[in-house]
C-alpha cells in the first residue's frame, strides 16, 4: 500500500474513510491530499468495498499472497542480546506510543525507550480479560495474544502478537456500505460485551485497532491494548469508563460510514434511517443491553441476519500489484 509520510515529524499519515484528508496521529498533522494521490486511494478503498465474485477468486487465494508477500518491505532491528530480527510487512503506520507494522501473521509494536513501559502494560490489559466459562475458547480468538518481545540495542522493546494471515486493519476497507458496516457493529457488540464482563474500558477502539477477517466475517480487538485499563482507572487525564467501549464502536462506525465520527453522522440515501440513528445515538448504560438493542436495530434496518462476502484479495488490501 502506498504511504504517506507526515511533513512535520516524518511519521506515516492516516487517511480518513473519505481518502481526501490524512491526519498524523504522533504529531496532530492534518492534510488534504492533492488529486492523485485521492485518486489512488479512492480507487484502493473501492477495491475492499467489492463483493465475492466466485469461488474462483477464492480458491486462488492462497497461491496469489505467496507471490504477494515476496515483495513485501523489510526493517531490521538489533537486539540487547546481538540476535536480529527482521521483518517483512505490507502496511505499517505510527502511534504516539509505537510504530506499527502489519506482518502476514504477526503485527509488531516497536515502542521508544521512553515507551517501553508500555508493552507491560499492554500485556497485564490482555491477562485481565475474562470470559464467561462456556466460551472461553472461542471468544478468547478475538483478543491479542502476545506472541515475543525483544529488548534492541537502543533501548527499545519490541513486542509481537499474533494474528491470523486473512486478518487486516479495519482501516484499510476505507468507507463500507451499511450492511458491511453493520456486520462490524455486530462483531463489536460481542466484544464490547467481553469488555463488560471483565471490567474493562479500552479508550481507543477504533478503524486500526480493530482488525477484520472479511472471508469469515470476524472482527479481533488488537491494537493499542497498553491504553486499557480496569473501570475507572486513571490514564494521565482521563478516567477510564467501560461505557466508552461502546462509544468507540459508533465512533468506528461512523468512520466506515464516512463520517468524522458519531456526532457527525446524517442521514444517507443508501442507509437505512434507523441504523444511522443508532449510531449517532447515545448508548445504552450496558453492552447487554446496547447489544439487545443493536439486534432489534438490525433486523429494522436488514431483516434476518445474511451473510455477505466480500472480494477482498491480499494484493487489493495492501495495494500490491
Amino acid at each position: 500500500m502506498k504511504m504517506l509520510k507526515c511533513k512535520n515529524c516524518g511519521g506515516t499519515m492516516v487517511l480518513d474513510a473519505s481518502a481526501v484528508t490524512a491526519v498524523c496521529r504522533y504529531c496532530g498533522s492534518k492534510y488534504v491530499l492533492n488529486r492523485e494521490d485521492t485518486d489512488y486511494y479512492q480507487n484502493f478503498f473501492l477495491q475492499m468495498g467489492k463483493f465475492l465474485a466466485g469461488s474462483d477468486e477464492e480458491k486462488n487465494r492462497k497461491e496469489r499472497a505467496e507471490e504477494l508477500w515476496l515483495d513485501a518491505d523489510e526493517i531490521d532491528f538489533e537486539c540487547k542480546d546481538g540476535s536480529n530480527i527482521q521483518i517483512k510487512y505490507m502496511y505499517s503506520f505510527r502511534e504516539k506510543e509505537a510504530d506499527v507494522y502489519i506482518a502476514r501473521r504477526n503485527i509488531i509494536y516497536h515502542f521508544a525507550k521512553e515507551n517501553a513501559s508500555k508493552a507491560e502494560d499492554f500485556r497485564k490489559n490482555i491477562a485481565r480479560l475474562d470470559y464467561p466459562s462456556a466460551d472461553v475458547r472461542s471468544l478468547s480468538d478475538f483478543f491479542p495474544k502476545i506472541s515475543g518481545g525483544f529488548v534492541l540495542t537502543d533501548g527499545s522493546f519490541i513486542l509481537v502478537v499474533s494474528k491470523d494471515e486473512d486478518e487486516y486493519p479495519l482501516r484499510l476497507f476505507g468507507t463500507l456500505s451499511g450492511r458491511h458496516t453493520a456486520w462490524v457493529i455486530s462483531r463489536l457488540e460481542n466484544l464490547c460485551c467481553v469488555l463488560e464482563f471483565s471490567n474493562i474500558a479500552h479508550p481507543e477502539i477504533n478503524p486500526d485497532t480493530v482488525f477484520i477477517n472479511p472471508y469469515t466475517h470476524q472482527a479481533c480487538l488488537y491494537g493499542n491494548w497498553w491504553a486499557a485499563g480496569m473501570n475507572n482507572d486513571i490514564r494521565g487525564l482521563r478516567r477510564l469508563k467501560v461505557e466508552d467501549n461502546l462509544k468507540g464502536l459508533r465512533n468506528t462506525a461512523a468512520e466506515l460510514l464516512g463520517f468524522e465520527d458519531r456526532s457527525k453522522v446524517r442521514d444517507m440515501r443508501d442507509v437505512p434511517k434507523v441504523l444511522t440513528d443508532f449510531v449517532a445515538g447515545k448508548p445504552c448504560s450496558n453492552a447487554y443491553d446496547d447489544f439487545a438493542k443493536w439486534d432489534d436495530t438490525l433486523i429494522k434496518a436488514y431483516g434476518e441476519r445474511k451473510f455477505v462476502r466480500m472480494d477482498t484479495e491480499d494484493e487489493e488490501i495492501y495495494g500490491r500489484a
